[in-house]
């Protein structure tokens, strides 16, 4: 008996959240996707009766492989945003079209002797003017060892739209 309340117990922890959470948006013509992108999260957060709405969408690229700085490099990358206040159910972007240009922009980056850290600001600069819908980006870009770097190392950029 103690059993079956403590499953119920648990059960009605996961169905109150502290936090509503608003999942993606329903696509109209499902497409097969190749990307190793994840959506990982669609959040919600209302403040008061009346208070400030804010908005936030994260999604991850897992073991992205790009040459760079003269190595085959295997990339973790981890974005989020937030959306600009009041934005309208239409203007909500496709997260698989940010995912792909970020695989585009780290596939064909120019500049082959530039710091991750330079990378990942020249990418959220990116992003931010491609997409109006976002009014702030988070990158966090985890490149694994190689052998003239033997440590996992990481660049963390948070970037606002300007007002």
């Amino acid at each position: 008996m103690n059993q079956m309340v403590r499953n119920l117990m648990f059960c009605l922890l996961l169905m109150v959240p502290g936090r509503p959470v608003v999942y993606s948006q329903s696509l109209t013509s499902p497409r097969h996707d190749s990307s190793n992108a994840t959506e990982t999260s669609r959040k919600v957060f209302q403040h008061g009766q009346d208070g400030s709405l804010f908005e936030e969408f994260s999604f991850a690229i897992k073991d992205f492989k790009v040459e760079h700085q003269s190595e085959h490099n295997n990339l973790n990358i981890s974005i989020s945003f937030r959306y600009v206040t009041g934005i309208a159910n239409s203007d909500y972007p496709d997260y698989r079209l940010l995912a792909k240009d970020v695989e585009m922009f780290l596939t064909n980056y120019p500049n082959e002797k530039d710091y991750w850290e330079i990378v990942n600001k020249n990418l959220t600069s990116m992003l931010l003017k491609k997409y109006s819908a976002l009014a702030g980006i988070t990158c966090e870009l985890t490149v694994d060892p190689v052998p003239n770097s033997p440590y996992v190392r990481s660049s963390r950029v948070i970037r606002e739209r300007r007002k």
